[in-house]
């Protein structure tokens, strides 16, 4: 084995899994308390930074004269500090622009306009516009969101232009509102070349995926297209994407892209589905190392994301019948009865999730149906003091 060391920025349940799975020495950087420590290794919790200096200045404060092989970012947060950690502890180096790119959806759109990829129309959020001039260049409504964040968390809507008030204008973006279904591709990348690539329908955004999509062959290889030019446009040479796209009627627009492992549980959905484990294809990846992948899905699978809403749970029915499902690979229930759920922040936030895999897409459909219909977690409104 070679004599890897390697800094977490993010960790995330399977990259930590995997990297005990081989023994690899890793430290921990978090932004808040998610994983335990073993015995020797070091883990730090401090805030990710949007500014590289603030994060060269973590680095050198929670990692003095430390050196490392490699750093990897699990998490979207992550991204930009990885990039700033890997010149000061003397990992594998990635583009600095490429991870600020990947990082901010405003430099990021902009850049790959230059490269003709189609998207949604886009405007700066700055205190300058006119919100008149706004919705009369994007249509009404618009949607607002933050830059740097991901899984749906900061979006509003604007229905007028009334509703432009005053915020964060340098922290967001703004973007003509798209109707239109949703997919996502994920890619392996490893010496500049996609090794393996992916493709999931967002069946129910933020709460079920199906891994793969079943697409005809004409718009897959159309949105395959569209992901190598976006990873070659934006210079990335290893690692794992997350490319989102609408698929509109007049053909697919490219949503954002993200440079880690996605999330609502699509890892999961994807290890059954193609039957091998992604996390350590992602793991490979980072480390430049050759990976051995299916050239064929051997079944058609999905992830549930379960969060019923705001309010008191009162009762969770239907566990049993959905435990009773042959196809049901993956079941976990993080909420219990009495429990008080805000209202959800965005699509990381859940109270639980199912992974299943059938034979079929007709089967796969079947179950999620079930599932929906059968999995109940029932609310009551929070009582109020006198």
């Amino acid at each position: 084995m070679k004599d890897y060391r390697v800094l977490v920025i993010g960790p995330r349940r399977g990259l930590i899994d995997e990297l005990r799975e081989r023994h690899i020495p890793f430290s921990i950087w978090q932004n808040r308390h998610v994983f335990n420590v073993s015995a020797g290794q070091k883990s730090v919790i401090a805030p990710f930074w949007n500014s590289a200096e603030k994060n060269r200045e973590q680095v050198r404060k929670s990692f003095p004269g430390q050196r490392f092989t490699h750093v990897i970012a699990g998490t979207e947060a992550s991204v930009l500090p990885a990039t700033v950690a890997r010149r000061q502890v003397g990992a594998r180096l990635a583009n600095a622009a490429t991870g600020t790119r990947c990082r901010d959806k405003l430099h990021m759109k902009q850049h790959l306009a230059g490269f003709g990829i189609p998207m949604t129309r886009f405007l700066e959020d700055s205190p300058s516009q006119d919100p008149k001039q706004v919705f009369a260049e994007l249509g009404a409504p618009v949607v607002r969101k933050y830059r740097k964040s991901s899984g749906g968390r900061g979006l509003t809507l604007l229905e007028r232009p009334q509703d432009y008030l005053p915020g964060d204008h340098g922290d967001c973006i703004l973007e003509r509102y798209i109707n239109a279904p949703e997919a996502s591709v994920e890619s392996f990348i490893n010496n500049g070349a996609i090794q393996f690539a992916n493709i999931t329908s967002y069946h129910s955004k933020g709460y079920c995926n199906f891994v793969p999509a079943v697409l005809d062959k004409a718009l897959s290889d159309t949105l395959l297209a569209m992901n190598e030019r976006v990873i070659s446009a934006l210079g990335i040479v290893w690692g794992m994407t997350h490319l989102e796209v609408y698929l509109t009627e007049n053909g697919p627009l490219f949503g954002e892209v993200a440079l880690r492992p996605p999330g609502g549980y699509i890892m999961n959905a994807i290890s059954h589905a193609w039957d091998f484990n992604p996390w350590a294809a992602f793991v490979a990846m980072e480390l430049g190392e050759a990976f051995n992948f299916p050239e064929h899905a051997s079944q058609f699978a999905a992830s549930e994301v379960l969060y019923p809403g705001a309010g008191v749970v009162s009762a969770v029915r239907g566990k049993s019948r959905v435990l009773d499902e042959q196809g049901v690979r993956e079941f976990r229930l993080k909420v219990k009865v009495g429990e008080l759920l805000p209202a959800r922040t965005g699509f990381g936030h859940d109270t639980g999730y199912v992974v299943h895999a059938s034979a079929s897409p007709e089967e796969r459909l079947a179950l999620h149906e079930l599932i929906k219909r059968e999995l109940i977690i029932e609310l009551a409104a929070p009582e109020v003091a006198d």
